[in-house]
């Protein structure tokens, strides 16, 4: 079959006219690869599901996009930077997209996203200088507007250091998969490449909202369990002086009471009542530390559960497990 698409492109090459081949040269390049592309099941279904258009589907098509087992991609596309997954990644010499395989069900529509994603730098690959100078412009507006997004600008630092120079390219992924409200002449750009953006967007949000849920919680529950501490240590602090002072004051009014130091009966019951009272308020007290340990021991133990949640999530978006504590 490539033999034969092969032979009829040298035939078709010699009818065009030069300056034609010369200026089309790219689109005859995806042409051949289009037809000598048959799509799998699972590629065809990302195109159905992104939304893409007609000429959204030819540019991944022309990619030969393929979907690959975790040491397979990591050998064509990786990242040394520590938690930083790498899920997708096209590669410009061989214009080739290499997809993650995700498994982890609870991502569902994250691999749609990602495809998407590597067919926009394919497209950025392929749009002339004026187009290029006529979209920057409006890329880097929406970027300014999004300066308050701390993930978002620690994204693009991340970008900055792996990919140097490549910071328009990327918003121009990130912003066509990603984000909701766009300028409408990007809208208008991004409609050529996909029938309802908003669908993919949706995509996004709802995979995403799997991490930002368990940070959330994650984050909470660090909140609570650094307060429990703060108060249990305070009041253990508290309950030790507050009983080696009865201790001592104990110790003190029996010598008075073996001694006859009490002038009446009522002021040796009044001196009494005051230190069991003491000592009623410090039980009370330990009691409510106690508790507060048993809370803090099983919103440690959910905590736990979150750390481990969020390293099975991260291993199924290609992020080796955390070297360090936990969140």
């Amino acid at each position: 079959m490539f033999a034969i698409v092969v032979v009829v492109a040298l035939q078709f090459a010699v009818l065009v006219p030069v300056a034609w081949a010369t200026q089309h040269g790219q689109r005859i390049t995806d042409q051949l690869a289009v037809w000598n592309f048959e799509p799998s099941e699972e590629i065809a279904g990302y195109v159905q599901r992104s939304s893409m258009t007609e000429q959204g589907e030819f540019l991944f098509y022309a990619t030969h996009p393929e979907v690959n087992d975790q040491e397979e991609f990591d050998s064509i596309c990786s990242s040394d930077e520590e938690g930083v997954g790498t899920l997708g990644c096209y590669l410009p010499a061989s214009s080739a997209i290499h997809l993650y395989d995700i498994t982890d069900e609870r991502l569902d529509g994250m691999e749609e996203v990602i495809a998407a994603h590597e067919m926009l730098h394919a497209a950025w690959a392929r749009m002339g200088d004026a187009e290029l100078a006529a979209i920057s412009p409006l890329l880097e507006a929406q970027a300014v507007a999004m300066e308050g997004d701390p993930a978002f600008v620690e994204r693009m630092e991340f970008y900055a250091r792996s990919e140097p120079g490549e910071r328009l390219n990327e918003l121009h992924s990130i912003l066509g998969t990603e984000v909701a409200q766009l300028d409408p002449r990007l809208e208008k750009h991004y409609a050529d490449l996909f029938h309802d953006r908003q669908l993919l967007v949706g995509l996004f949000t709802v995979s995403n909202q799997v991490f930002v849920d368990l940070e959330n919680r994650a984050e909470a529950l660090v909140a609570e369990l650094e307060a429990l501490a703060a108060g249990i240590e305070a009041d253990y602090a508290s309950y030790t002086a507050g009983f080696d002072r009865l201790d001592s004051d104990v110790a003190t009014f029996n010598v008075r009471a073996d001694s006859g130091d009490f002038s009446s009966q009522a002021q040796f019951t009044r001196e009494r009542n005051a230190l069991l009272q003491r000592q009623q308020d410090l039980d009370a007290l330990y009691a409510s530390i106690s508790a507060r340990d048993a809370s803090y021991q099983t919103k440690l133990a959910e905590l736990d559960g979150l750390n481990a949640d969020v390293d099975d999530l991260n291993s199924s978006i290609n992020i080796a497990p955390r070297s360090g504590d936990g969140l």
